[in-house]
């Protein structure tokens, strides 16, 4: 027999699981979304990060924790409403605001205009003098000019890395992992390519700019890393037909990014394509 889970894994789903057992005639999806992302932002806590989405602030890790803790008992739905279930204590008292449903949405979205940037719902929700500010709010985030990013997402959320992307219009985001799985939420191929298309930039992903994985497995110096590097640059123009389909697309899309996993884009391949590509062609490459 399993045995039964006495509390959840992550401190953060132990806050969320106290957070929600706080209200004790239960709360909504959105509601929920909403009243953390105010919460954790007003105190300046990193349970959780947020992205502008089509309701307002939404956190991908937020909802992936709220189905973990229902297959765990923790909470349980009925009707539109997650109420938390069971024994498990809460030990703070929240400062959570009493505004819910439309009420709830107008205080965060004029507290954090940015969050509100992708709304759909603007129009519902505001007079037009309030909705012009937020349209302008959002052309703020629409750049110009072609570039070519690089990007790792190494110690980020998936929402954080989201941001930096919609914060520099990046419009297309090119994963040049040679193997997309990562035991980070939100960063394998599927979940990803999910992510950034409900939000609004295309993704794809181009394995033959890749590096087979045995080739980094032994990577201990300096010496390892530009021995890697050097093979890898004399390979791309075997890549060639890729690396024109790129150029092409940044054409199409003015604002595209490589991806990989590591912070500093000198430790990672992308910066050899970045490197390739500005060198041919008349573009302007941004390591973010």
């Amino acid at each position: 027999m399993t045995a039964k889970i006495l509390q959840p894994t992550y401190k953060r789903q132990r806050f969320l699981l106290s957070f929600i057992r706080q209200m004790q005639s239960g709360v909504s999806f959105t509601d929920l979304q909403k009243l953390v992302f105010l919460y954790t932002m007003k105190e300046g806590l990193d349970f959780y990060d947020f992205v502008p989405y089509k309701y307002g602030s939404y956190s991908f890790q937020l909802a992936e924790d709220v189905d973990i803790l229902q297959r765990d008992d923790f909470l349980l739905t009925k009707g539109s409403r997650i109420r938390a279930i069971g024994e498990y204590p809460y030990k703070v008292l929240y400062a959570i605001v009493s505004e819910r449903g439309d009420n709830l949405i107008r205080k965060a979205y004029r507290e954090y205009p940015y969050y509100a940037i992708n709304s759909e719902i603007i129009k519902r929700l505001f007079n037009d003098e309030e909705a012009e500010y937020f349209k302008q709010q959002k052309q703020h985030y629409t750049k110009t000019g072609k570039a070519l990013f690089t990007v790792g997402y190494e110690g980020k959320s998936v929402e954080a890395f989201i941001n930096i992307l919609i914060k520099n219009d990046v419009r297309l985001l090119c994963d040049v992992r040679k193997n997309p799985l990562s035991r980070k939420f939100g960063f394998s191929k599927r979940m990803l390519e999910h992510i950034t298309q409900t939000i609004g930039i295309k993704y794809i992903h181009i394995p033959e700019l890749g590096i087979e994985s045995n080739k980094r497995r032994s990577l201990d110096t300096k010496e390892d890393y530009q021995n890697l590097f050097s093979e890898y640059e004399k390979s791309l123009p075997n890549n060639n037909r890729q690396l024109e389909w790129l150029y092409e697309q940044l054409n199409a899309d003015n604002r595209i990014a490589l991806m990989c996993y590591e912070k500093k884009s000198t430790m990672c391949h992308r910066h050899l394509i970045r490197e390739y590509l500005t060198q041919h062609y008349e573009i302007r490459g941004v390591d973010l």
